[in-house]
């Protein structure tokens, strides 16, 4: 993941302190804000007015990628009729590695639609609570606000889930398999990496003296007390599961949760309180960062939206924001312990860290 810069500067909105998400009010009420991937924030609107409505069809069965993980998911999200995909959407890899989203050889008008899936296709705090295996300890997660709960709710139910889809032949018993193994669960995979995977050696060698070290420190012991609650919620449920496999399963489950899940500000259906709640939404987070993105998101009750930013040219890959680049919203030390990555740097950053780089020292 990594940052462009296109020539008409757009804003990338302010950022909630969570990661990313939409979610249900009793209609028609809906939230003021949806946060982008991590922590950047959209819009989120009621209903799409006659403009919006244009090119809502069901998507036909078109191949929009080469890759077969990234086939799988679309296959699954066009099972639903409601689902849209353009023809112009595809995916393919990315000059700042792993893959990415890109228009096809004809480009996107300003506002154009560019895929929209359905609200019940995404992976919500929802899912958690009401899981039959162990919604019940999510719920009381939540009532005890336990520290975290929410990134505990969403990575601990997509965790036992991973862990199931990897035991059962019908895939389809696990209600988000094809989106769960679209992404990357380990150290490497897509040319991921986080302080979450780092060996205690590595995290005091190379972060030790620098910024980035207190936060690392936090997020690590966040989730090693996940770890532990979901080996008692875990084992009974998967029961081969040994204590280092659901380590990592838990492990990647975080990781993926802070790097992929979108916050929102979720208004109660009394309007008496407003909450921050994450969801993990399927095919955005294929896209990759940009200060200066060329798409939008849109959130409703029942449905995402993406559109055009301003026209895209053929061929042209497609970036979403996922958190605004200024130090005092989130320093870039930051951006590598939440997100494991650093807007903009090439390098390595283990080189960087070797080299006593600004951004962490």
């Amino acid at each position: 993941v990594g940052s462009t810069h296109r020539q008409q500067p757009r804003s990338c909105s302010t950022s909630i302190l969570f990661a990313k998400k939409k979610k249900k009010a009793t209609q028609p009420r809906r939230t003021a804000a949806i946060a982008g991937k991590g922590f950047g924030v959209g819009k989120s609107l009621t209903t799409p007015n006659p403009q919006q409505q244009q090119s809502l069809k069901p998507s036909a069965l078109i191949v929009h990628t080469e890759s077969q993980m990234h086939a799988t998911l679309i296959q699954w999200l066009q099972e639903h009729p409601t689902t849209y995909i353009s023809p112009k959407f595809t995916i393919k890899q990315s000059k700042l590695g792993g893959y990415g989203g890109f228009s096809s050889t004809s480009g996107f008008a300003d506002g154009e639609l560019i895929f929209r899936i359905p609200r019940e296709y995404c992976v919500t705090q929802d899912d958690a609570l009401s899981d039959i295996s162990c919604g019940d300890i999510f719920q009381m997660a939540k009532i005890k606000r336990v520290p975290s709960y929410q990134m505990l709710l969403l990575s601990g139910f997509i965790a036992k889930e991973y862990l199931l889809s990897k035991r059962i032949k019908d895939k389809t018993a696990i209600k988000h398999w094809a989106y769960l193994q679209s992404i990357p669960w380990v150290q490497n995979q897509l040319g991921q990496d986080h302080v979450i995977f780092w060996s205690q050696e590595k995290v005091e060698r190379l972060l030790g003296e620098s910024l980035a070290y207190n936060d690392a420190l936090l997020i690590r012991k966040t989730v090693d007390n996940a770890i532990r609650l979901m080996k008692d919620v875990i084992q009974p449920i998967v029961e081969d599961a040994d204590d280092e496999e659901i380590e990592e399963a838990v492990k990647g489950a975080f990781v993926i949760c802070l790097s992929r899940s979108f916050a929102e500000e979720v208004e109660s259906d009394d309007g008496a309180t407003v909450e921050i709640e994450n969801a993990l939404l399927p095919l955005l987070d294929v896209l990759q960062h940009s200060n200066d993105p060329n798409t939008s998101l849109e959130s409703y009750d029942d449905y995402i939206l993406l559109r055009a930013r301003g026209d895209i040219s053929a061929d042209e890959e497609l970036f979403h924001c996922y958190q605004e680049e200024r130090d005092d919203v989130i320093p870039k030390h930051k951006f590598f312990t939440r997100y494991g990555f650093i807007p903009g740097v090439r390098e390595q950053v283990v080189e960087l860290l070797d080299n006593k780089s600004s951004i962490f020292f």
